[in-house]
């Protein structure tokens, strides 16, 4: 009965004819979901700009380079892209991710995606595997990266958590003060000029979207941007959190990049920007992301002072329903984990009131049409499968979680590709699935010809999710059609999230090689601050502990073994540091603390 009522949503929700439905194969292999998840999550390593390493690139030179760009060869690293990304005084901004198709590091979607992978793994940690290291050694060793072969070699470490720290590491740079914020490098306009791999783009000239010359161009703000802030804060925020057990020197170097990321928010003039070239509208609304970043400070530190300021920010739409069918959770509209975040841990009603207003009305299925999706062609499938992750998050606040909702279920299967086409729109997975996307570097060419492209099939099991199409059999799989065969790293998030919770409940994981080191707070005193020579920790811990030191760009400056009896007896020296505030990080057995001072 269930599978019949599964169907009958699918046919309201995708208007498509009953009987379609119900001879569509309907389940998959539990395993499926699992390999789905893995897929969709290992995407991200191929979104990877800078040193990587890319599991996509790491083995890859330019091939089939056309002639008349042959002169830019020569600047090429095997597996590598854009190792110059800086500010014009040098400040680094290499790594962080793609943002689709293409290799601009916008803002707008990086750390959004961010911070949705990061709530799906904080709300159903049990639905994601630790089955690959963050070097994607076993892959790149053997040179096989497919799911059958198991050739991914587990480091202890949630495979989302090590790619989403990809991004933090480079989030961590993006708020270089509380006055400095970058939020985009690269063109979208000279980036789209030539068909190439990032890797052979990189040593093309600035005009063409490469770095020949230097850094692509970087823009950087000292107000407004406000959601991309809050959304980047909330991103090191969780991940100080959630990576705490496993690093907690670089827990709390996020947590204290995340309390920049405030400061700037608190102190200077609020409001939403755009993209430069217009690849990204400016969000009407800064609010529900505030208040999500906010939630996550309170998470991170159990401090009551970052509840009390929800009140600042959290009338920005209770009270009205006044949402229409243009409304669905995406980067441009973000009250749904808003208002998850704010029922969820802050104990708000009215939150809780709003998400099931969105499950159990703005999204329920009428009329043979995805709600709010209805006159937008452009990345279709994101909406769905965002929806189908809100599900999870609303069942999880009112604590069913016994089954998953058919509506979440039914929805990720379509996009798997139970439908009457049998057609996945998640690259590699399945039997038939878009050999076309609009994606530049999974056909390995540099000949700036769409035409001659071919995915290797070394590489097929991408986990990209295109836009897709509500009918399957409408599907094109044109490598020229950007509105239904690109998808992107805001795309994957939604579904990522979607399939965690399903996996959770279906595929719950077994922690037992998981690392399950709980970190303490440990009560220490710096003194003296401002410090000119020599700073020293009084606590009354004893053994052994590691100090490590940051600036405040995030750089390690320093680091030492010692014991908590050298610590109070001889100190630390800083003589050798430049003038500054600085963060000192001590990490004992089960231990750790984070104290900031001046050095004069």
């Amino acid at each position: 009965m269930k599978h019949v009522y599964k169907k009958v949503l699918l046919f309201l929700f995708f208007g498509v004819t009953l009987t379609q439905m119900l001879n569509a194969e309907q389940a998959f292999e539990n395993e499926q979901y699992q390999k789905a998840l893995w897929m969709t999550t290992r995407f991200y390593g191929a979104q990877r700009s800078g040193e990587g390493p890319n599991w996509l690139l790491a083995n890859y030179s330019p091939t089939n380079v056309a002639s008349k760009y042959m002169q830019y060869n020569d600047a090429a690293i095997t597996g590598q892209s854009y190792l110059k990304d800086a500010d014009s005084d040098g400040y680094d901004l290499v790594g962080g991710w793609f943002d689709c198709a293409d290799f601009v590091k916008f803002g707008q979607t990086e750390f959004y995606s961010a911070y949705v992978l990061l709530l799906g793994y904080s709300e159903f940690p049990k639905g994601y595997q630790d089955l690959y290291s963050a070097d994607y050694n076993g892959y790149i060793g053997s040179d096989d990266f497919t799911w059958e072969s198991q050739k991914g070699v587990p480091n202890g470490i949630p495979d989302i958590l090590d790619e989403v720290k990809y991004a933090t590491d480079y989030f961590i740079k993006c708020i270089r003060s509380s006055e400095k914020f970058y939020y985009q490098v690269g063109e979208g306009g000279a980036d789209h000029k030539v068909w190439v791999t990032s890797v052979f783009k990189s040593g093309m000239p600035k005009s063409l979207g490469g770095e020949r010359e230097g850094s692509r161009t970087v823009y950087g703000i000292s107000e407004k941007g406000t959601t991309m802030v809050a959304f980047c804060g909330a991103s090191l925020a969780a991940m100080s959190r959630l990576y705490r057990q496993y690093d907690a020197s670089y827990a709390d170097l996020c947590l204290l990049k995340a309390k920049m990321c405030l400061e700037f928010i608190n102190n200077r003039a609020k409001g939403n920007i755009g993209a430069p070239g217009g690849f990204y509208g400016s969000k009407s609304k800064y609010e529900p992301d505030v208040c999500t970043f906010l939630v996550e400070m309170y998470r991170a530190t159990g401090e009551q002072s970052y509840l009390d300021q929800l009140s600042n920010y959290n009338s920005y739409s209770f009270g009205s329903k006044t949402w229409n069918h243009g409304y669905t959770f995406c980067y441009n509209n973000t009250e749904d984990i808003s208002y998850y975040n704010m029922g969820m841990y802050a104990g708000d009603t009215l939150a809780k009131s709003h998400l099931k207003y969105f499950v159990e009305q703005l999204y329920k299925p009428k009329n043979g049409y995805i709600l709010n999706v209805k006159n937008n062609e452009w990345g279709i499938l994101r909406y769905p499968a965002n929806q189908a992750f809100v599900y999870g998050l609303y069942k999880n606040m009112i604590g069913e979680l016994d089954e998953v909702d058919p509506y979440s279920l039914g929805t990720i299967e379509y996009i798997m590709g139970s439908n009457d086409q049998k057609y996945s729109f998640i690259v590699g997975f399945g039997d038939k699935f878009p050999r076309y996307p609009h994606y530049r570097n999974v056909y390995l060419d540099d000949s700036d010809s769409m035409a001659l492209c071919k995915i290797d099939e070394k590489h097929i099991q991408l986990g990209y999710m295109v836009g897709g199409d509500l009918n399957p059999s409408k599907y094109p799989d044109d490598i020229n059609n950007y509105k239904s065969g690109e998808g992107g790293i805001d795309y994957n998030a939604g579904l990522v999230g979607a399939l965690g919770y399903i996996n959770s409940i279906i595929n719950p994981v077994s922690t037992a090689d998981i690392n399950t080191v709980v970190y303490n707070d440990v009560q220490c005193y710096l003194y003296p601050n401002p410090v000119v020579n020599v700073v020293k920790l009084q606590s009354k811990e004893v053994g052994d502990v590691r100090i490590t030191i940051y600036n405040v760009d995030g750089d390690v400056v320093k680091t030492k073994d010692s014991t908590w009896e050298k610590l109070r007896a001889e100190g630390i020296s800083v003589a050798d540091l430049n003038n500054g505030s600085y963060v000192l990080s001590v990490v004992a057995e089960n231990a750790s603390a984070t104290k900031q001072f001046l050095k004069k």
